[in-house]
């Protein structure tokens, strides 16, 4: 078979699963559909391959090659969906794991209670979508993997804040946008992590609103070498500390704040040597 033959139908492998089971599963589906399409692929006859060699243009317009083509990615569409009836796809971590797992093997997470395909089935016209997809294409219905997606973002959410509550109660709560939250503590500092989904400006952004919260929120700038990244707050003789200075040391879209207790080089109530600004302070007077 000529390599442009054999890349046409790679190309067409990889369109076919994509539109059948999207990016999620595509990975997972992708190896055993190649066979099954290089099986079918053997069907086209040797004056297809010929026509092949002339250039790709003329190649799908040669005898047969595109109906070949478009069959083999209706076979494709039809066995990749039929693997995603047994296949689910964890929210968090986006690994593949078959549709009998309520857990995920790799991170944990909850896994959505129906398989991939079933994500996708239409609850008020029944079509079945394209996998991936978030409203019914013919109706426009949101499909229960929309709705189970949303769920567990709010689950998630809630579980988060419950734990803000317990461990960060001094600082004003997150309500700035993004997914994924994550509370954990090491090394001396609770940090809080969220997700903008490769949306870099809406994370940096948040950051912003968050500065202002802690502002409204009584933190000030404070020590010798005051900063908006650092802020702090004094209650009942423990200092606060909030950290925005290091949020996107990892990834661009993933803000990190870190919280702990703390004063500030100098302390939290220095104030600058008057002697040390103006003529005065120059001329030492």
């Amino acid at each position: 078979m000529s390599s442009l033959l054999e890349r046409a139908i790679r190309r067409g492998v990889s369109n076919a699963v994509g539109n059948a089971v999207g990016k999620a599963v595509q990975q997972a589906v992708e190896p055993k559909a190649t066979e099954f399409a290089n099986k079918a692929a053997g069907q086209i006859d040797a004056a297809t391959q010929h026509a092949a060699q002339q250039g790709e243009k003329t190649v799908r317009q040669a005898s047969g090659l595109e109906d070949a083509l478009s069959n083999l990615q209706r076979s494709v569409e039809s066995y990749a969906t039929e693997v995603a009836k047994n296949m689910k796809v964890c929210p968090n971590c986006q690994k593949t794991t078959s549709a009998d797992k309520k857990f995920c093997p790799d991170c944990g997470a909850r896994l959505p209670e129906g398989s991939v395909a079933q994500g996708a089935v239409c609850p008020s016209c029944g079509k079945q979508n394209v996998i991936g997809t978030k409203f019914c294409q013919d109706c426009g219905t949101k499909l229960p993997v929309a709705v189970q997606e949303e769920q567990m973002h709010a689950d998630d959410h809630a579980s988060v804040m419950s734990k803000w509550d317990k461990q960060l109660p001094q600082y004003p709560k997150w309500n700035c946008g993004g997914s994924h939250f994550e509370i954990e503590v090491y090394d001396g500092f609770t940090t809080f992590s969220v997700n903008f989904d490769g949306n870099t400006f809406r994370a940096k952004q948040a950051v912003e609103q968050y500065r202002q919260l802690l502002l409204e929120g009584g933190f000030r700038e404070a020590g010798e070498n005051p900063t908006i990244e650092h802020l702090y707050k004094m209650i009942d003789g423990v200092c606060y500390h909030a950290d925005t200075e290091h949020c996107f040391e990892g990834d661009n879209d993933t803000a990190t704040i870190y919280f702990n207790t703390g004063e500030p080089q100098g302390g939290f109530y220095y104030k600058p040597d008057k002697k040390s600004f103006g003529l005065k302070g120059l001329f030492g007077i």
